[in-house]
């Protein structure tokens, strides 16, 4: 008879992953609802910023590889 006893495992497994999927959009509805009440429109412009940021640090250290590079073929004496 159906109803009797523990769900089976992949059944328990899928509740589990329902759950987690449900509590993740809870929590990004209140964090939503935070940044309205905070005066920020969008979570968007954080990202964009924290990616400027990440570009503008490669840049430099991309400079700065491209100066090792440079210096150690002038002092190599054989070219």
């Amino acid at each position: 008879m159906p109803g009797r006893g523990a769900p089976t495992f992949l059944k328990r497994q899928k509740e589990q992953k329902r759950v987690a999927r449900a509590l993740a959009k809870r929590a990004a509805k209140q964090q939503r609802r935070e940044n309205r009440a905070a005066g920020i429109t969008s979570g968007d412009g954080v990202e964009e910023e924290l990616s400027a940021e990440a570009l503008e640090q490669d840049a430099g250290a991309d400079s700065d590889a491209g100066a090792d590079s440079d210096s150690g073929a002038d002092s190599d004496p054989e070219s």
